[in-house]
């Protein structure tokens, strides 16, 4: 806490004994005229104070937090969290939000209710500041943030329909009393500034220490030196509450993208092909093809259903002239059809609690042609690969943090690689509709060896790459194009531009491949060019285990591995 009207004595941020005085006297003290008592300021030190000593403090009259009281009386408690954002790096893991539910009489527990209230923790940016800027102020400092509210529709329209990301909604079976301090705890809060750090001291530990305050459980469990939502949401999973589990019901709101790919895939062969008949290409609309001509109104119905529901993605993904006119086009020929179409089929995602941890630790037999037979241990302490990458997270992408390999060989362990970094994102299509162009890309940096035939010739390496993919059934071929910055211990040319192409293929059972060639050209000759080629298959075995084989080459040798690798 940053603010120092929060605290009530003079040494109070840094002396709790000194705090807890002067809030008791200040509490005692009857009100004053033009004065706001402290049982206004701090309802929530009142209340628990209250419970703990017995005694009751001096009326007084507290026009804003008898508004927030009343808005929020019986409110139910929960987490939003929303999936993860490669368009933000303080949104690469997820973010997670407050959410307060009303209750209201002759309703369910729908997370439709739009004007329900959500309680954001985010970081005030200023616009002027650049990305280098950002991730600096990010990491080591610069940020304030604090606890905003506003309705869950406007955090709808910004993460499930600007952004494209799903949100889960976990409730938590709170008793009333504590939800009584909670409440009234988020109003004390509310525009506090607070020191903000993407690793440590964001939306995650923040909520985390804000539901302590009813929680006895550890809610950042762990020596990690970072918090991320994922590891507060696996926490509450696990968590208790007066004997009894902290975690309720948990429901999913889709992305416009996700419901517009299950309306897709809930259509049949012969609307499918209508419907990629009406709009062919995304600067063209016929609706007088034949195609759908033939179909009976109301699966005409389901059909524009869809391609209404398209084009919404369309207008938030980017603006393109003449979108708007087709949409109208849709929208009028809808009207003339009968109201009513298939109901939206989920597809069954996994919640984040119940998928894949993030940290994998995996332990593999190798063999070498130039080398021999050996071990290998992979470490990886954050988040996912291509292999093992899923619709909860962020399908046809990776995210890795901190990957280090280390070959166990007869004499002395080596250090292969260490990869501080690694982003891709394939940006692939999820439904074969007419979209506007995206780009692949592929950002990473560490040490890693540079040629298969030793285990000491170590570079360090910058990669940014951009390209295209597209997918052809169970098949998402990519290719993508750009440059590497590199140490020359073992290697010539400082600067290479770079290439890299592959297929990720999905197979029956969950099982995933991918093939990929990387070559790299320093502009000198010889040592300078670098290709080298893999091919990885992942089988799961269990939600925290799986098996892998692979076997990858270069100019110099080439390499099999055979691995058994265990999520935490």
């Amino acid at each position: 806490m940053l603010d120092d009207e929060f605290f009530l004595a003079a040494d109070g941020r840094h002396d709790p004994r000194a705090e807890l005085q002067a809030t008791l006297a200040a509490l005692r003290k009857p009100p004053r005229d033009g004065q706001r008592h402290a049982r206004c300021r701090f309802p929530a030190r009142a209340l628990w104070l209250s419970r703990m000593t017995g005694e009751t403090w001096s009326q007084a009259t507290c026009p804003e937090w008898d508004e927030w009281r009343q808005e929020n009386a019986g409110a139910g408690v929960g987490l939003i969290f929303a999936s993860g954002y490669l368009g933000n790096p303080a949104s690469f893991f997820g973010h997670l939000m407050l959410h307060l539910e009303k209750e209201r009489e002759g309703q369910g527990a729908d997370l439709t209710r739009l004007l329900d209230t959500s309680m954001n923790f985010g970081a005030d940016v200023p616009e002027e500041d650049g990305l280098a800027i950002y991730m600096a102020k990010g990491l080591f400092g610069g940020y304030e943030a604090e606890y905003s509210r506003a309705p869950f529709y406007r955090n709808t329209a910004l993460y499930s329909e600007h952004e494209m990301r799903d949100l889960w909604h976990y409730r938590l079976n709170l008793p009333a009393d504590e939800r009584e301090l909670l409440v009234a705890h988020l109003y004390e809060v509310i525009g506090q500034d607070f020191e903000y750090l993407f690793l440590t001291q964001n939306c995650a530990s923040r909520i985390a220490r804000t539901l302590e305050l009813v929680v006895d459980d550890d809610l950042t469990p762990g020596h990690a030196p970072w918090v991320t939502p994922e590891a507060l949401v696996r926490a509450i999973s696990e968590a208790d509450v007066e004997g009894a589990p902290l975690l309720g019901e948990v429901s999913h709101v889709p992305s416009r993208r996700l419901r517009t790919e299950w309306r897709y895939m809930a259509l049949s062969e012969q609307e499918q092909e209508a419907a990629s008949a009406v709009w062919p290409s995304t600067d063209s609309l016929d609706l007088g093809a034949g195609a759908f001509r033939r179909l009976a109104p109301a699966k005409k119905a389901s059909v524009l259903d869809t391609l209404l529901s398209h084009a919404a993605f369309l207008k938030q993904t980017d603006e393109q002239p003449g979108l708007a006119e087709r949409e109208r086009q849709l929208l009028q020929a809808r009207l003339q059809l009968p109201a009513g179409s298939k109901p939206l089929e989920p597809g069954g995602q996994v919640p984040l609690h119940e998928a894949t941890p993030p940290a994998l630790m995996r332990l593999e037999g190798t063999h070498n042609d130039a080398l021999g037979g050996g071990a290998r241990l992979t470490l990886r302490p954050l988040q996912y690969d291509l292999l093992d990458s899923n619709a909860t997270r962020m399908p046809n992408a990776a995210l890795e943090i901190g990957h280090t390999e280390v070959d166990l060989g007869q004499d002395e362990p080596h250090l292969t690689k260490l990869e501080l970094f690694h982003v891709t994102n394939l940006h692939a299509r999820s439904v074969p509709l007419p979209t506007l162009p995206n780009v692949a890309w592929h950002a990473a940096a560490g040490i890693e060896r540079s040629r298969l035939d030793c285990n000491d010739c170590l570079d360090g390496y910058a990669t940014l790459l951009a390209g295209k993919s597209r997918r052809f059934g169970r098949h998402l071929p990519f290719v993508m194009v750009g440059g590497q910055l590199r140490s020359e211990r073992h290697q010539a040319g400082p600067v290479a531009p770079m290439v890299r192409l592959g297929v990720l293929s999905d197979w029956a059972a969950g099982q995933r491949s991918l093939l990929q060639v990387k070559h790299a050209d320093g502009l000198k000759g010889g040592e300078s060019r670098r290709t080298r080629w893999s091919f990885q298959h992942r089988v799961p075995l269990h939600k925290q285990l799986d098996l892998r084989a692979g076997v990858e080459g270069d100019e110099h040798a080439h390499e099999m591995s055979l691995g058994l690798s265990w999520y935490f």
